[in-house]
């Protein structure tokens, strides 16, 4: 293996040190961070650039040392590598810019007696007229294009400039090529408070370079050309990849350097005619041209480093499944609605892919039962930084996304660990975005996030007023409702109801089945408590209370004599054999119910983090298809559940089969994913 150190202690320095293993081993070098390096206060953003090279064990006979910015090794630091060898006979490399001859021996003596060998000093590569850095700047190998039409990439525009805002509107309108902004995070920030999310902008600490630079086919650059290696590796990778990379600034500081940099339009407002007349109707040409350059060469994998590719230890390669493979993450709070979601569109792949689920354990015991192999995520804890569990999530991943054709994410809030799999594995991305988002609602993360996938598929709802418009991105597609609908006939139903009842012990002429959630937004037990006391009176009702195996139960649930607690991951299968449900409005049961044409009442949960469940319900109740009753209006609630049993469910169910709805998206969602596979 290759530990790869670095002289200095400033957090820059850890920051270079993870751009540098993510550039190696995309090379197939051997290369890990040991844990011992990694100071404390890391920011959690240099967390998960160095997640994936952690290793937990020291370096042994055989491996070496790389040492990055070896002009900044002191004793202190030198001590730290000598306990990291732990006595061993260690050889290293250390790459460095040194002031003097004399300052080079002094650290060439420190590494020897740290490490009990002579080390390799070695100079990084040099490129002329550009700010070199004290590490090699070298490119990653090309990744897969799967864009359906170029990438422009705006590298630090004068987002201040009075035409600047109307120049990026033109560029994004162009319908021949996509458009976004890399900056700064104050930048970035100004240019969402301005003008939203219809441009992605990132900052360069978002992605790693390899990952970052993947997403442009042209890249523009309006500042100059500076000495930050994460800037640098961008560069090369672009060049690397066979990107066009344009000069926009005033004084032609990339051009005058670099030959092979293109002089364009100082003024953001010219760009858009140029681009298309100039660079567009090249592209091939200028790639071609790229992989043949000087400049190209010189980011190549320095020599130094390219004979520790033959220490890559050997892999073995396991056959090719037949089916390929579809990793689906659902995330968010307890995660059941979501992985729901997700079953159903797996379900209707299952001919043509092999389907896996990374997901919360509260999950794990429905995905298994409808036959998904799945691997447990660590939830949130609050005795954690609220970061960790996620690093830790985010190498599971990243590991499972390598096997996986496509990854498939569904949840509201795009994590860390979701965003950087997403990006990181040379894979395509879809993201199920569930809409009907809380009026004044903090959406910023989600929207910002959503710049990541490959594509984005929206469920809508069964009602018009529920769902926004149609967004204007080209890789953002709208479904029918992804719903679980059982057409079972009457016979069916009876039976079922019969062997239902058979197993709690009870009959009663009427089945009221009540599920209020999970209990993660809000304590439901209020409501649970008078549901089963004012049905304890009615002798001719059979009440079934559906609880998630995972959730809590209150112990005075099972003392009532004509109520039954079922802890269920098959909570949808009891929906339809209900003559009443008793529901909270969230996506699945919402629709379930009403596709089920089961007569409702539905009770919204309204956290601040969920969706606009009290929208849901309004549109339900407007249509005299389903009673809505608020969370506080517990008399409200047992006269409505009279009410139903005194006749008016039967309304309700006449009105619901009396509904034109639209067709369920499930199959519509799978074949937006198949197209990746």
């Amino acid at each position: 293996m290759l530990f790869c150190e670095t002289g200095g202690t400033e957090m820059s320095d850890f920051d270079t040190l993870a751009v540098f293993a993510s550039q190696a081993r995309a090379h197939g070098l051997p290369v890990v961070i040991s844990e011992r390096s990694i100071p404390p206060g890391l920011r959690a953003a240099h967390q998960f650039d160095a997640a994936p090279f952690i290793a937990s064990k020291g370096p042994e006979e055989g491996d070496r040392i790389i040492l990055l910015g070896a002009q900044d090794l002191d004793q202190p630091r030198a001590n730290d590598l000598q306990q990291l060898a732990a006595g061993k006979i260690m050889p290293s490399t250390a790459f460095g810019v040194f002031p003097s001859r004399q300052a080079e021996i002094s650290v060439a003596s420190r590494l020897a007696y740290a490490l009990n060998e002579k080390p390799v000093i070695a100079l990084p590569n040099q490129i002329s007229d550009f700010p070199n850095a004290d590490l090699p700047i070298f490119s990653a190998p090309p990744r897969a294009n799967l864009r359906e039409k170029p990438t422009l990439g705006l590298f630090f525009p004068d987002l201040s400039c009075p035409d600047a805002r109307a120049s990026i509107k033109r560029l994004r309108l162009c319908r021949r090529f996509s458009t976004e902004i890399v900056t700064n995070g104050t930048e970035k920030k100004n240019w969402i408070d301005l003008d939203g999310y219809d441009v992605p902008v990132w900052h360069l600490g978002e992605m790693l370079p390899r990952a970052l630079a993947a997403r442009f086919d042209i890249a523009v650059f309006f500042s100059e050309p500076i000495a930050w290696p994460r800037f640098q590796m961008l560069f090369a990778n672009l060049v690397g990849q066979g990107a066009a990379c344009v000069d926009a600034t005033s004084r032609r500081s990339w051009q005058n350097g670099i030959s092979e940099v293109i002089s364009g339009p100082t003024r953001l407002s010219d760009l858009n005619d140029w681009l298309q007349e100039a660079i567009l109707p090249n592209l091939t040409e200028i790639k071609q041209s790229l992989s043949i350059s000087a400049i190209c060469e010189s980011f190549k994998l320095p020599e130094t480093l390219r004979e520790f590719q033959t220490m890559q230890p050997k892999v073995r390669r396991n056959k090719k499944p037949e089916k390929p493979s579809v990793l689906f993450v659902p995330t968010n709070g307890v995660g059941l609605g979501h992985a729901k979601r997700c079953s159903l569109v797996a379900d209707a792949m299952r001919k043509d892919t092999r389907s896996q689920f990374a997901a919360f354990p509260s999950c794990i015991g429905m995905l298994t039962a409808s036959g998904f192999d799945t691997m447990p995520l660590v939830s949130r804890t609050r005795h954690r930084a609220s970061h960790d569990n996620d690093l830790v999530n985010f190498s599971r991943l990243s590991a499972a996304a390598q096997n996986a054709a496509v990854t498939v994410f569904d949840g509201g809030y795009v994590f860390d660990s979701v965003m950087r799999a997403a990006a990181d594995n040379d894979r395509p991305s879809i993201w199920i975005r569930r809409g009907l988002w809380q009026d004044g609602q903090n959406n910023q993360v989600a929207l910002d996030r959503q710049k990541t996938f490959s594509r984005i598929v929206v469920p809508t709802e069964a009602f018009d007023e529920l769902n926004a418009p149609n967004e204007t991105s080209d890789h953002i597609f709208q479904v029918g409702p992804i719903v679980q609908c059982h057409s079972w006939e009457t016979s069916q139903r009876e039976t079922l109801r019969e062997s239902l009842q058979h197993e709690i012990g009870l009959e009663g002429k009427t089945l009221v089945v009540s599920m209020l959630g999970g209990g993660v937004a809000a304590d439901r037990r209020a409501q649970i408590n008078a549901i089963c006391a004012h049905l304890e009176a009615r002798d001719d009702v059979v009440h079934v209370l559906v609880v998630w195996p995972t959730a809590t139960t209150d112990p005075g649930w099972f003392h009532y004599k004509n109520t039954r607690v079922v802890q269920s991951v098959h909570a949808s299968a009891l929906i339809p054999l209900a003559d009443l449900f008793i529901s909270a409005v969230g996506y699945n049961s919402f629709h379930e119910a009403i596709y089920g044409q089961v007569p409702t009442i539905f009770i919204p949960q309204m956290a601040s983090f969920m969706d606009d469940q009290r929208a849901r319900g309004k549109a339900a109740a407007d249509r005299e298809i389903a009673v809505l009753v608020e969370p506080w209006e517990l008399l409200s609630l047992t006269q409505k559940i009279d009410e139903c049993l005194a006749g008016k469910s039967e309304t309700l169910r006449r009105n619901l089969r009396g509904l034109n709805l639209p067709a369920p998206g499930t199959t519509a969602a799978s074949q937006h994913i198949l197209e990746f596979v």
